[in-house]
């Protein structure tokens, strides 16, 4: 089984792409948290995934959430390979050390990152990437699902994620900082001119955290966001921002159209 968070998609693709590779079944975090569905079993000699995105130097707070609400039926320690992929736009601190702590008594027996295109953007100096950019990170990531793909296949115990410099300063002062006060949906508003009340955001929303919502009939962000920034990034019209900081930002997420072209 392989569980799987994501917002813009890269996470998702990811996830996807490797079920299909090495027939896996996928297991969707947010569904999972919106259902109170915490208690799930293994099948005889299936493994366990783990494939989220990298926030702020560390595994995404609603995933660590999962995981402690978690429970599994069959686990044979010793037995039961564990792995987790995580994608990030550059580089992922101590998101390994993070997750494998959170993971308690389950051993985690490979970790591998992949490098997908920025999303981030609600910061100063965060913005999407260029077009070439783009194009040459999403055509390196299929390069890099075959190889963890093959990796996994053949039950891998091996470390292969890229922490960066000053990973303990990122992950061990910055993202608690994150966490703790950059992590609210507050600032997210939709333009009155621009906005048409599509529901594209409320049906994007992993957490059911976004309604159509007064006379106007606006999106109204409701205080569970996972900060995954679907909402802001999946708007056809861009009608939706945080604040005035990503008023002249980029947006992103991986549209059918590029997942075909990836294939």
């Amino acid at each position: 089984m392989i569980y799987w968070f994501s917002g813009t998609g890269n996470s998702r693709w990811v996830a996807e792409s490797i079920a299909s590779k090495i027939g896996d079944r996928l297991i969707d975090i947010a569904g999972c948290m919106v259902r109170n569905d915490f208690r799930h079993q293994l099948s005889p000699g299936e493994c366990i995934g783990w494939v989220f995105p990298t926030y702020s130097w560390g595994p995404p707070p609603v995933v660590l959430d999962f995981v402690r609400q978690w429970h599994i039926d069959n686990y044979e320690k010793g037995h039961t390979y564990c792995y987790m992929v995580t994608t990030c736009g550059d580089d992922v601190g101590l998101t390994v050390d993070i997750f494998a702590a959170a993971l308690g008594f389950i051993d985690l027996d490979a970790a591998f990152s992949i490098q997908m295109p920025n999303n981030y953007i609600l910061l100063p100096g965060f913005d999407t990437d260029p077009a070439d950019i783009e194009r040459d990170k999403l055509g390196k990531a299929t390069v890099r699902v075959n190889e963890v793909a093959a990796a996994i296949g053949s039950r891998s115990k091996v470390i292969d994620v890229v922490t960066g410099s000053y990973r303990w300063l990122k992950s061990r002062v910055i993202r608690p900082f994150f966490v703790r006060h950059l992590m609210s949906d507050r600032k997210f508003a939709a333009d009155t001119s621009l906005c048409n009340s599509c529901g594209a955001c409320v049906a994007q929303c992993p957490m059911h955290n976004i309604s159509l919502g007064g006379g106007n009939k606006l999106p109204q962000w409701h205080g569970n966001c996972a900060m995954c920034l679907g909402c802001i990034h999946r708007c056809p019209r861009r009608a939706i921002q945080y604040g005035k900081i990503t008023t002249r930002k980029g947006r992103y997420h991986l549209s059918a159209a590029k997942q075909k072209a990836l294939k």
